[in-house]
């Protein structure tokens, strides 16, 4: 069944998009290929397109998971180098891709939305645009907004660093006007972002002081190499490309398995990757027992994410390198003590400490239907369906929202799904008639209910009622499943002028609940 591509008019919609990283790309391009839509706009806060793949530059950046899941599957790249490939690669395909499909055009660069509110009398969303550059602000109505700004957009900066009085600066932000070379550096956080900044930049430093309390499980990474042999047969002998990618995107999603409570089904797999961190660690530090102690986790494997690296291990064991597994207690000037009394001066101190979500919303952000402060109304408990849709916000989709956090995948395979669920309501909206669309908050309850249920079965920690719900709890094949189908039923409708609004869903009322899920 095809997509409609106009109101019975046919005129269409005008649509924003917000972010132009990997969400915001797939949405302005899904729109030109599903729908033939042209009226959008993309709002870009920094001055190109990549998000998250152009903000962060730091040393050692690279994919964490097979290079050929973050290309998009209608937009295969054949070229990447290797494995697991730098920044710089990933970042270059993105913006290629745009210029394929004339993204740039639709783009306002340096434009940063500082608020977004529901007009009830005219059915659409207000958007207050700046021009980070020059200052020039304006509005911008949208008949149905795609908010793709991620959550790996502004970082998490701890306050106690500011009283530091050396060079300092989050992984996300790197200081490339500073030569390391020479300095005395330390390093803040050991997941993901500070082992590949540490394995990276310890030769070029004096001396490199790690700060991480809390080590993290790491298996090797075995990087191979594409040479032209491989790339030639991945762009001219297709089914290769596309088993290839087939088998890395089901082999990366079976890894869910590792975040499952003990079972029957997912023993096997969890004692394999504890043998292989073990195998990992004895093998590169074989005769420095107390080091390999300093880097064994103390606590269950997968409570966080595993990281990929062939060169942490060891770079811990260089003479210039050192691991302080306390907390830091002081810091004072351009040193840094720690609870056993360790002191260190150092010239540069480098935060990878994660990202702050909340900060995407904050207050008077984001404002729906009623006046309501949606965020706001969150509170640390957000309430969305899937990821993607909120109420009291018509026309309105999330990509990669809260609820739905994936840490055994590449985000583009979620971001594609849920951006053709949007693709798939918004099409729904032109062959109805449809003004608006909102979520209905039991359909929102009844997802909650199930993610509260499924969750207790995984390792990760969910706060039902109090608490942040953080993560999806299965696969993606698994969301792939839970969204194929828009479900009209689950949404309140109104119909654009003339239409009778009880007469837009897809046939009669069921005689089930309007939402049931089954495990």
């Amino acid at each position: 069944m095809g997509f409609a591509k106009s109101f019975k008019d046919g005129t269409t919609p005008s649509i924003a998009i917000i972010g132009a990283g990997l969400s915001g790309i797939c949405a302005a391009i899904q729109l030109q290929r599903q729908l033939q839509l042209t009226t959008y706009k993309v709002f870009e806060l920094e001055a190109d397109v990549g998000g998250t793949w152009f903000r962060n530059t730091y040393p050692g950046c690279q994919s964490d998971a097979p290079a050929h899941l973050y290309s998009y599957s209608f937009a295969p790249n054949y070229d990447f180098s290797k494995k697991f490939v730098p920044q710089s690669e990933v970042l270059a395909y993105l913006r290629a891709t745009a210029k394929t499909y004339n993204i740039y055009d639709k783009i306002l660069l340096q434009t940063r939305v500082s608020s977004m509110q529901w007009n009830e009398g005219r059915k659409k969303w207000i958007l207050h645009w700046v021009k980070s550059a020059t200052g020039e602000e304006g509005d911008h109505e949208a008949d149905v907004v795609i908010h793709g700004a991620g959550m790996l957009r502004y970082p998490k900066v701890p306050k106690e660093f500011d009283a530091f009085k050396g060079d300092m600066w989050h992984s996300a932000r790197w200081n490339h006007s500073v030569d390391l070379t020479g300095k005395r550096v330390g390093v803040v956080g050991t997941s993901a972002s500070g082992i590949q900044i540490v394995s990276t930049i310890a030769d070029r430093v004096e001396s490199l002081e790690v700060y991480g309390r809390s080590p993290v499980y790491v298996t090797p990474q075995l990087n191979i190499t594409y040479n032209r042999v491989w790339q030639f047969l991945f762009r001219h002998v297709y089914f290769i490309y596309t088993l290839y990618r087939t088998f890395w995107y089901y082999y990366v999603d079976s890894t869910i398995l590792l975040y499952h409570k003990l079972a029957w089904f997912s023993a096997f797999h969890r004692a394999v990757v504890y043998f292989v961190t073990w195998l990992h660690r004895f093998l590169q530090l074989p005769f420095d027992n107390d080091l390999r102690r300093k880097v064994t986790p103390d606590y269950e494997l997968a409570t966080r994410r595993i990281v990929l690296s062939d060169k942490f291990f060891p770079t811990l064991k260089k003479p210039n390198v050192t691991l302080h597994r306390d907390p830091i207690v002081t810091i004072s000037g351009g040193t840094i003590e720690t609870k056993s009394g360790s002191k260190c001066e150092l010239d540069i101190l480098v935060l990878a400490t994660g990202f702050d979500w909340i900060s995407n919303f904050p207050v008077g952000y984001w404002i729906g239907r009623g006046g309501t402060d949606i965020a706001t109304n969150w509170g640390e408990s957000p309430t969305t369906y899937y990821g993607t849709c909120v109420p009291k916000a018509p026309n309105f989709f999330l990509i990669w929202g809260p609820n739905v956090g994936i840490v055994h995948h590449a985000l583009t395979s979620l971001i594609e799904l849920q951006v053709m669920y949007a693709i798939r309501a918004i099409s729904h909206m032109l062959e109805k008639d449809i003004a608006t669309m909102e979520i209905k908050q039991e359909a929102v309850e009844k997802f909650l209910e199930t993610l509260d249920r499924r969750i207790q079965r995984t390792i990760f920690t969910t706060k039902v009622r109090s608490k942040c719900r953080g993560f999806w709890w299965g696969s993606v094949t698994e969301f792939w499943w839970k969204m194929k189908d828009l479900h009209p039923e689950r949404f309140h409708v109104e119909g654009r002028e003339g239409v009778n609004a009880k007469s837009l869903l897809n046939g009669p009322r069921p005689e089930r609940e309007p939402f049931e899920e089954v495990d």
